[in-house]
C-alpha cells in the first residue's frame, strides 16, 4: 500500500514538475520576445490584456508539446524552444532598430539580403540584449536541471502513438480556438497602419502567427469581387490619340530619401535640399510627396507600388518580389515595352537582394545591372554604400549606349542613404542640426549630410540632360523615411498626421522641356506616381493607368492601412460608404483582376482592342 502511495506521489510530483517547466520556460520565452519588440520599459509588456498574454504563453506551451512528439523529452523540447526564442528575440531586436519593423516570416526569404546589408550597421550591446541573454541562461538552467529529474519510460509503440495523437489534437484545438475560429481569442487581422500598436496589444507570437497565416493567402480578394463586375466597370479597351509622345524616361528610387522637416523642427547650418527646392520653382518641374507603404523600412514594398501601380492594401505584410510571380506582370516596364522603348534597370547591390535578379527580368527589362556590373563606384567616407553621384555616372553611360532609334527607359534603385547613420566620424558631417535630438543627434547629422549629397548629385545629373536635344523626363522619389524618424516626431501632430507624414517621401519630376500641368505641388500615394509621370509626358497608356489618373483627381491617396483620403483631405475607411467608395472599390477590383489568373488583359494593355479617337475618350466616363 505504501509503495502505491509513493508511486502516486512520484507521478504527482512528475506532473507538477512537468507543468512548472512547461509554464516557466514558456513565460520566459514570451518575455524575451516582448523585450525585443520596442517597448519603452521592461515592464510595459505586462500591461498586455491577460487573455492575450495567456494566448502567447499558451502558444509556447503548444510549441513545446509539438516538439515533445518529436523528442519525447520535456527538457529537450523546452530547451529547443528556448534556443529558437532566443535567436528570434535577438534578430527581432536588431531588425527593429535597423529597419523599424519586426522580424516576420517574410524576413526568412530576405535572409541573404540581410547578410549583404548587415555590414553597414553597428551592433550595440545594451541592457535589452543583456536581459534577453540572461533570460535565455535562466531557461537553459531550468531545462538542464530538469533533465536529471525527468524519468525515462520504457518504449511502448502503441502508448507512444496514442499519446502523440492526443497531444497533437489538443494542440490543434487550442490553436483553432485561439487564432482561427470565427470567435477566436485574437482577431485574424490586427496589423494595419501601426505594427507597434498591434504587436504590443496582442503580443509578438500572436502577431507572428497572423503574418504566417497571411502568407497562405497572399492577396486578399476584395469583398463583392467577381469577374462580371470587373467587366461592367466600363473601361474602354484602349485609349490613344495622335498627339501622344515618347520622351526618354529615367525613374530613380532613392534609398531613405526623406525630408525630416515634415515631422520635426529641423534647423541646420547648411541646407540639405537647396538644389531641389530651387528646381521646384522652375517651369519644368512637378514635385510633391508620395505616400509609401512602410515607415522606416520596406524598400521593396515602395518599389512594387511604384513600378506596378498596385496598392499593397490587398497584400498586407508581404515582401512583393519574394512572394509574387512577377513574370509578365503589368508594370511601367511592360507598358513602355509595348511602346517600343528600350528598357534597362539596375541596383548596385547583389541581384539576390529581395529576389531582384529574378523580378527585374520577369517584369520585362531588356537589360539589368547589379553589383559588380556597376563601374567606378564611390563612397562617402566610411559609409559602405555607393554614392548617388557614382551611380548616376553609370546611368549616363547606360543612356549613351542605348539604341539611338528607340525611346529609352532606365530605372535605378540607389543605396547611398541606407542606414545605419553612425559610420562616419562627426568631423566629416557637412550638415549639423542646431536642435538637440538627444541620442539621435549624431545620426541625424550624418543622415542629413548624406541627403545633401543626394541633392547635389541630382542637380548635377539634371545638368547633364539639360543640354540634350532628346526630350527626357526624370523622376526621383524616396522609398521610406529613416528608421529613427518615428522617434523624433513632433508631439503637435495627431496620430493620424504622424502616420501620414512618416510615410510622405519627396518626389521630383524634372524635364528638359517645359511642363504644362496644374499639379506643380501635389500629395499622392505611390501607386499614382507612374500614371502622373505618363500624363506629364503625354505618353500613351493602358485603361488601367487612365482609370488611376481619373481616380487620383478625386482620391489622391490610397493607403495600405485601411483608409483613403479624398481631394478635400478627408479620411475614409475602405469599409464604409462614401462619395468615392464605389470608385475606390472598382480600383481594387481592377487590381485584384490584374493579379489573378483570369486577368482581362485588355484593361492593362495598350496593344489590344479598338483605338479610340479623342472625342470618344472625352465622352468616356469612368
Amino acid at each position: 500500500m505504501k509503495s502505491n502511495d509513493k508511486l502516486k506521489q512520484r507521478k504527482y510530483l512528475h506532473a507538477i514538475l512537468n507543468s512548472a517547466v512547461l509554464i516557466g520556460v514558456s513565460v520566459i520565452c514570451w518575455y524575451q520576445l516582448e523585450l525585443s519588440s520596442n517597448y519603452s520599459t521592461v515592464i510595459e509588456c505586462f500591461k498586455m490584456e491577460p487573455m492575450y498574454l495567456m494566448l502567447n504563453v499558451g502558444t509556447n506551451i503548444i510549441a513545446i508539446c509539438l516538439l515533445y512528439i518529436l523528442f519525447n523529452r520535456v527538457w529537450l523540447s523546452s530547451l529547443v524552444l528556448a534556443m529558437i526564442s532566443f535567436g528570434v528575440a535577438i534578430a527581432n531586436y536588431y531588425i527593429i532598430i535597423f529597419k523599424g519593423m519586426p522580424l516576420s516570416i517574410m524576413e526568412f526569404g530576405n535572409f541573404r539580403t540581410a547578410l549583404n546589408v548587415i555590414k553597414g550597421y553597428k551592433f550595440s550591446f545594451d541592457c535589452w540584449i543583456l536581459g534577453i541573454i540572461l533570460l535565455f541562461l535562466v531557461n537553459c538552467i531550468i531545462c538542464l536541471l530538469y533533465r536529471k529529474r525527468e524519468s525515462i519510460r520504457i518504449f511502448n509503440l502503441k502508448r507512444r502513438v496514442v499519446k502523440d495523437i492526443t497531444i497533437g489534437c489538443m494542440c490543434l484545438v487550442v490553436l483553432y480556438i485561439g487564432y482561427f475560429s470565427p470567435l477566436a481569442i485574437k482577431p485574424k487581422e490586427t496589423i494595419g497602419w501601426s505594427w507597434v500598436e498591434a504587436y504590443h496589444k496582442y503580443g509578438y507570437i500572436a502577431c507572428s502567427i497572423e503574418m504566417v497565416y497571411r502568407t497562405r493567402n497572399i492577396i486578399d480578394e476584395p469583398e463583392g469581387y467577381s469577374l462580371e463586375k470587373v467587366e461592367n466597370i466600363g473601361i474602354p479597351n484602349r485609349l490613344s490619340v495622335n498627339e501622344y509622345s515618347t520622351p526618354d524616361i529615367i525613374i530613380i528610387m532613392n534609398e531613405s530619401f526623406y525630408d525630416l522637416s515634415l515631422i520635426a523642427d529641423v534647423h541646420t547650418d547648411n541646407s540639405y535640399m537647396k538644389n531641389i527646392n530651387t528646381l521646384r520653382e522652375t517651369d519644368n518641374v512637378i514635385s510633391g510627396y508620395a505616400i509609401v507603404p512602410g515607415i522606416g523600412g520596406g524598400t521593396n514594398s515602395s518599389e512594387y507600388e511604384l513600378l506596378t501601380s498596385n496598392s499593397l492594401q490587398l497584400m498586407k505584410g508581404i515582401t512583393p518580389f519574394n512572394v509574387l510571380d512577377m513574370k509578365n506582370a503589368n508594370s511601367v516596364v511592360s507598358l513602355l515595352n509595348q511602346l517600343g522603348y528600350s528598357t534597362w534597370g539596375g541596383h548596385s547591390e547583389p541581384a539576390l537582394n529581395y529576389s531582384r535578379g529574378r523580378a527585374y527580368p520577369d517584369m520585362g527589362f531588356d537589360k539589368v545591372f547589379f553589383d559588380e556590373e556597376f563601374v567606378d563606384k564611390d563612397y562617402y567616407e566610411n559609409r559602405w554604400y555607393e554614392t548617388d553621384a557614382s551611380l548616376y555616372n553609370n546611368v549616363i553611360t547606360w543612356y549613351e549606349n542605348m539604341p539611338e532609334n528607340a525611346p529609352r527607359f532606365i530605372y535605378l534603385l540607389t543605396i547611398q542613404n541606407h542606414g545605419g547613420w553612425d559610420l562616419n566620424p562627426p568631423e566629416v558631417d557637412t550638415v549639423h542640426v542646431a536642435d538637440d535630438f538627444a541620442e539621435y543627434t549624431a545620426e541625424i547629422n550624418e543622415y542629413l549630410s548624406s541627403i545633401r549629397l543626394s541633392d547635389i548629385a541630382f542637380k548635377e545629373f539634371t545638368e547633364y540632360f539639360k543640354k540634350l536635344d532628346r526630350s527626357i523626363l526624370i523622376c526621383m522619389v524616396g522609398d521610406h523615411c529613416p528608421s529613427f524618424a518615428s522617434n523624433i516626431v513632433n508631439d503637435r501632430y495627431s496620430e493620424s498626421q504622424k502616420q501620414l507624414r512618416l510615410r510622405s517621401v519627396p518626389f521630383v519630376i524634372w524635364s528638359n522641356k517645359s511642363i504644362a500641368s496644374n499639379k506643380k505641388e501635389t500629395l499622392i500615394s505611390m501607386n499614382y506616381l507612374v500614371p502622373l509621370l505618363i500624363e506629364v509626358g503625354n505618353i500613351d497608356r493602358s485603361p488601367y493607368y487612365q482609370y488611376l489618373l481619373d481616380l487620383m483627381s478625386d482620391v489622391p491617396i490610397i493607403t495600405d492601412y485601411d483608409i483613403y483620403i479624398d481631394r478635400k483631405g478627408e479620411e475614409h475607411s475602405y469599409f464604409s460608404i462614401g462619395e468615392h467608395s464605389e470608385e475606390v472599390k472598382n480600383y481594387f477590383y481592377l487590381e485584384y483582376n490584374n493579379l489573378s489568373k483570369n486577368r482581362i488583359q485588355k484593361y492593362f494593355d495598350i496593344s489590344m482592342g479598338e483605338r479610340m479617337n479623342s472625342d470618344e475618350k472625352d465622352k468616356q466616363k469612368y
